[in-house]
């Protein structure tokens, strides 16, 4: 039987295809404050957004008579007839923000003219208006939006927890903040205020208070024009790369949007710059005539379409090979060296004159420190470059380190040992070191190559996990305590991640201003490692749309100890000899982290068949 939908019911699945979760209130909120021609917009968030939202303008406001024809569907001011389809300026023009909001929320709106002598108070539930009175109130709007999903409880149940939907308002925020320099945005989480711009035009300063000095540090500005079509703001350097697509920022005409053609001329300017797995940064704001482009392709308005996309591509290519030519995206190594403190007297001294020695180092055993030899690292020349494919991010780990410890791991760790079962690693006698990275050692009956660069991984592998399993932490003070700027997405998150560092072996603790400072690092690593591992786990923390989905640790080690552990340094036998040593009181030696082997066995009898020999 066909019938026709009630208008609670009717209402309740429209508001479906508009609002999906907190952000999205957030996101039409703020698009009709921009609308309204607002100078400062403030927004406020309650248990990610699910309990409490109050957007607060100064904008042009909406008179008496007409403020409750406001939350009727189809109900807007920014288009009038058909033709006004075929070049849209404004950010909302569909009329159906707030009815969707106020069909799956409580809603209160207090808004008012510049030319009205009074305002307006409406209170709506379930698109059901409650009440509708005069209000004295400053000039704009305020809305406030409570109890999201009340009347649709298994809508609600699929909601992250109140830190995930917080985080992706934060960064929602971020980007329109960035998109509308002009205006003074400020977002408070709770009590606190996650950030707040200056509204002076200025996108650099205002990706330096959201997103942190790093980030700022390694962008380029680009300015490039293409017919009618203008594109601004940075790219990253190729060694500020990321590992998702999460800091690539696309602004259309105001819009922030997702755009493949974008990304694909994106793309192609960092062609062969960098490995793969790795993603340039961008913030990129794009204008173009309002007739060139499709809004209206998505309920949300994410997806925008191009009259010719080719151009497009072309424009965003040609504006950041631009950057990429000139000379800051060349890689300038630190001013500064983070030392630690140390009993130098017992460190044999480092010579110019015997390349790849390393001063001895402490190292942590699951039992305590110990006093062993230690490979190569930042100390020695790098003769050759880590292969590309190891850069990808590792899709398939051992779920968990103290299982492998325990049980020795999966099945394909299980057939490793038993084909290694009778090799005793600190028994070989080292033949010597081929190619600088392979160390060629026999038993007396076999030969084995032993792939030193992930032999090495392997032991930071272990010897980190250990440190964060054990309940005494050996940590060494640094002379100068380091320093990271985050962003405010990750700062917003920082009882999600934090106990994880202390529990790594750093000494962390909140500076103020976004910045947390490090005054003591795990002992076994050096301090220059210390500090690129940190800043590797904050750009991985940044990238994850919800901490709860962030990395488990030792996925994250295993991607951010790359940029600590060097391959292809020449070592001595003594340093060659600690290797094997620490490589053998690992609990599994026969391959790195990523899956790759550690070790090759070539048996005499193959060996013998080689040469025609049986």
């Amino acid at each position: 039987m066909i019938r026709v939908l009630d208008k609670s019911v009717a209402d309740k699945i429209a508001a479906g295809e508009v609002i999906d979760r907190p952000v999205s209130i957030v996101k039409e909120l703020v698009e009709n404050a921009i609308d309204a021609e607002s100078g400062n917009i403030t927004v406020e968030i309650r248990n990610g957004g699910k309990s409490y939202i109050r957007v607060t303008d100064d904008g042009v406001g909406i008179s008496g008579e007409e403020a409750a024809l406001a939350f009727s569907r189809h109900a807007t001011s920014k288009i009038g007839e058909e033709k006004d389809l075929d070049a849209i300026a404004t950010l909302g023009f569909r009329g159906e923000a707030l009815a969707s909001i106020c069909a799956v929320s409580r809603v209160e709106m207090i808004t008012k003219p510049a030319d009205a002598p009074a305002g307006r108070r409406l209170t709506v539930e379930g698109s059901q208006i409650l009440r509708d009175v005069p209000a004295g109130c400053p000039d704009g709007t305020t809305i406030t939006v409570s109890d999201l999903f009340y009347n649709l409880p298994a809508r609600r149940k699929f909601l992250a927890s109140d830190n995930g939907e917080a985080r992706r308002i934060i960064d929602l925020m971020s980007r329109m903040a960035l998109a509308y320099p002009d205006i003074r945005i400020r977002l408070i989480n709770g009590k606190k205020t996650v950030f707040q711009t200056t509204g002076k035009g200025n996108i650099g300063d205002n990706i330096l208070r959201i997103y942190g000095k790093e980030i700022r540090e390694g962008l380029i500005p680009v300015d490039e024009t293409m017919g009618a079509c203008r594109l601004r703001g940075f790219v990253g350097s190729p060694d500020h790369s990321s590992s998702s697509r999460n800091r690539q920022i696309f602004c259309v005409n105001g819009r922030i949007v997702s755009s493949k053609d974008l990304e694909r001329g994106l793309e192609r300017a960092y062609r062969e710059r960098l490995f793969t797995g790795r993603f340039p940064m961008a913030f990129l704001f794009l204008s173009v005539p309002p007739e060139t482009l499709d809004v209206n392709v998505h309920p949300t308005k994410k997806e925008i379409r191009f009259d010719d996309p080719f151009l497009m591509e072309d424009l965003v290519e040609r504006a950041a090979a631009k950057a990429l030519a000139t000379g800051g995206a060349i890689p300038a190594p630190k001013a500064e060296t983070v030392e630690i403190p140390g009993d130098r007297e017992e460190e044999p001294v480092q010579t110019e004159t015997e390349p790849g020695k390393i001063r001895e180092k402490t190292v942590i055993s699951n039992e305590k420190p110990v006093d062993n030899g230690s490979v190569a690292r930042e100390h020695a020349p790098i003769q050759r470059e880590e292969q590309p494919q190891e850069q990808v991010d590792i899709k398939y780990l051992l779920e968990d380190m103290r299982k492998e410890a325990e049980s020795s791991g999966s099945h394909e760790m299980a057939e490793e040992k038993g084909e290694y079962a009778d090799v005793d690693l600190k028994s070989l006698d080292v033949i010597g070191v081929g190619l600088d990275t392979y160390i060629i050692a026999s038993d007396g009956e076999d030969l084995f190559l032993i792939d030193q660069h992930a032999a090495h991984e392997r032991i930071f592998y272990e010897t980190f996990l250990n440190q964060y399993h054990s309940e005494e932490k050996y940590r060494q003070a640094t002379l100068v305590p380091l320093q990271y700027s985050v962003s405010a997405d990750v700062e917003a998150a920082e009882d999600e991640w934090i106990d994880q560092v202390r529990a790594m072996g750093y000494d962390i603790e909140y500076f103020g201003s976004r910045t947390y400072i490090v005054r003591e690092v795990p002992a076994f690593m050096e301090g220059e490692e210390a500090d690129r591992f940190l800043r590797q786990f904050f750009l991985e923390l940044a990238d994850a749309p919800d901490v709860r989905q962030f990395p488990t640790l030792d996925k994250l080690i295993i991607r951010s100890c790359k940029s600590a552990v060097k391959g292809g340094d020449r070592l001595d036998r003594r340093e060659v000899a600690a290797l094997l040593d620490q490589l053998a009181e690992c609990g599994n030696p026969w391959s790195c982290p990523h899956g790759r082997p550690t070790i090759v066995r070539l048996r005499r009898y193959e060996l013998e068949k080689m040469f025609k020999r049986v």
